[in-house]
């Protein structure tokens, strides 16, 4: 056996991968299931988009767990009627899911995964409920490790201010619903909730641009270009560039194509450490690829 050949090959490769996407992909499911349940409630909005993401997850689709969730929802669903009795059953089987995967999460990013499909649980419905929120920040004690992590700690941040007073309005749980869907990248609609890579999310409001003698940091994947093309227009331009976020960048640029990884990837670290310069006071705008292409083109 040639170890070296045998590392590097495609099929090996292949198998890393969909390990790592398979983990990802349980842990995010266990963290949906327990921010669905999270009021001890499952109504037919969080019910159908259960139904709908399994249905996504290509990695999981030989899970018996989740096949056995997919049949009796394949069942419910067939006479055309939720009834409560039916969502009350359901509750119970995803509760004891829950409590079978215990185990799943065992690092950081594992964690992370789960506390965005958490996340994107409770938010599901397109509500927040005080038992919901109680439970984020319950769920956000009990996981220590991640919590000055990205981006756990936008909503650490959100739930502090928030239950500071220990009461929580209709206008504080529309703000941290409104931050929940950010940052899992959710968009809620008429007919449902849709998750998409999100990162626009973050950008500033500019009304101008100053290209010469300003500093551009770069990240993600570009649309107009390869990200050395666009570094090398904007030297042409006259600006500077910077590999890494630091007190010398004017701006941080966005690539449209990103990933659902950007959360725990380089992408996420360059937005998560141009959030925190711009709490320290420093002077840094984040924008996407199209407002760059807007005020250069």
């Amino acid at each position: 056996m040639e170890l070296g050949k045998d590392i590097d090959s495609d099929p090996l490769i292949r198998a890393f991968s969909f390990t790592r996407e398979k983990e990802k992909a349980m842990c995010g499911l266990k963290g949906i299931l327990a921010g669905i349940v999270a009021d001890k409630h499952l109504n037919e909005k969080e019910f159908l988009f259960l139904d709908a993401w399994l249905k996504s997850q290509q990695f999981l689709s030989e899970d018996k767990d989740v096949v056995d969730i997919l049949g009796r929802v394949g069942d419910i669903l067939e006479d055309g009627q939720i009834s409560e009795d039916d969502l009350q059953q359901m509750l119970v089987r995803m509760e004891q899911l829950i409590s079978a995967k215990d185990d799943v999460t065992t690092d950081v990013v594992g964690r992370v995964d789960e506390l965005i499909g958490f996340l994107t649980g409770i938010a599901s419905d397109g509500v927040l409920n005080d038992e919901e929120v109680n439970a984020l920040s319950d769920w956000l004690d009990q996981n220590e490790t991640i919590k000055e992590t990205w981006p756990a700690i936008i909503i650490v941040n959100r739930l502090s201010n928030i239950l500071e007073d220990g009461i929580v309005s209709d206008e504080e749980r529309d703000d941290l619903l409104l931050t929940i869907n950010q940052v899992t990248g959710a968009n809620i609609e008429e007919d449902g909730i849709t998750l998409e890579a999100s990162t626009e999310v973050w950008e500033d409001s500019i009304e101008s641009l100053t290209v010469a003698g300003s500093t551009f940091c770069l990240t993600g994947d570009f649309v107009s270009g390869d990200r050395n093309s666009v570094d090398t227009m904007l030297r042409c331009m006259g600006a500077d560039t910077s590999s890494s976020i630091n007190k010398n960048v004017d701006y941080l640029v966005i690539g449209t194509l990103a990933s659902r990884d950007w959360l725990y990837t380089s992408h996420g670290r360059k937005i998560e450490k141009a959030l925190l310069l711009k709490r320290e006071g420093n002077d840094i705008t984040i924008m996407t690829e199209r407002t760059l292409l807007k005020f250069t083109r």
